[in-house]
């Protein structure tokens, strides 16, 4: 059993791979090294472990998104499609248009709070 339950982090976005494409002649490829050993890395640790890379970056979104996925706000797939880490399937017709307006209202909500009335008045 694994004690820390944080996702994985993700390594250092862009740049040359190591151990992409075909070894020159004579060159011996180094064994793939296993960062994360036997972890699972599913598509939710994956988009919380990405906008946890890019909140450290310094994108706000990224942050907010966080947060709200940690708050049960939205769902890690709202979230990935708001940062087009993925896209939404194209709709065909069998849906709820409610669930569509639902989950806009709350991703409007978080990415843009009210201001409190405190500190207005």
């Amino acid at each position: 059993m694994v004690d820390d339950l944080d996702p994985p982090l993700l390594g250092q976005h862009g740049g040359k791979r190591p151990g992409a494409g075909r070894p020159r002649k004579g060159e011996v490829r180094p064994p793939k090294q296993r960062i994360h050993g036997n972890l699972k890395f599913t598509g939710s640790d994956y988009v919380i472990a990405r906008l946890t890379r890019d909140a450290k970056d310094g994108v706000r979104t990224a942050a907010v998104l966080l947060q709200g996925i940690r708050d049960g706000l939205i769902s890690t797939h709202a979230a990935s499609c708001e940062m087009r880490y993925r896209q939404r399937p194209e709709p065909n017709g069998r849906g709820s248009e409610n669930m569509a307006k639902r989950r806009d209202w709350a991703l409007h909500r978080l990415l843009n709070p009210r201001p409190d009335k405190a500190r207005i008045g």
